[in-house]
């Protein structure tokens, strides 16, 4: 799911908000991952929680890359990862296997403040 960001067509939905519908639309035959917004660990654990297999990842690697090259990268897939962990701690859980719609207060999707 991806909106590319939001930069090929300005005003589209975040592709947080499409999830539920593509994933209903695959039916489990094909995975589905996320992309556009991931800016912290907590976006990733929407992004699960909701039902996505995995998320990309753009801007943050490239801002890594940018600042430090390779190790730069790996310094940002560090912090995501270290963010994402204390997220889980925060919820009570310790894999992300955990995760689930039950753990998102239980606002209509298009009100979820995210950056995705």
């Amino acid at each position: 799911v991806s909106n590319h960001g939001g930069r090929q067509l300005d005003g589209v939905r975040a592709s947080l908000h499409a999830l539920p519908e593509v994933l209903a639309g695959a039916a489990g035959k094909a995975p589905v991952l996320l992309d556009g917004g991931i800016r912290r660990g907590a976006d990733v654990a929407k992004a699960i929680a909701l039902g996505a297999q995995g998320v990309l990842l753009g801007r943050a690697t490239l801002f890594g890359a940018m600042g430090g090259g390779f190790e730069g990268v790996d310094r940002a897939l560090d912090i995501l990862r270290d963010e994402l962990h204390r997220t889980l701690q925060l919820c009570g859980l310790s894999d992300v296997r955990q995760l689930s719609p039950d753990i998102l207060r239980n606002y209509p999707l298009n009100t979820i403040r995210s950056s995705i």
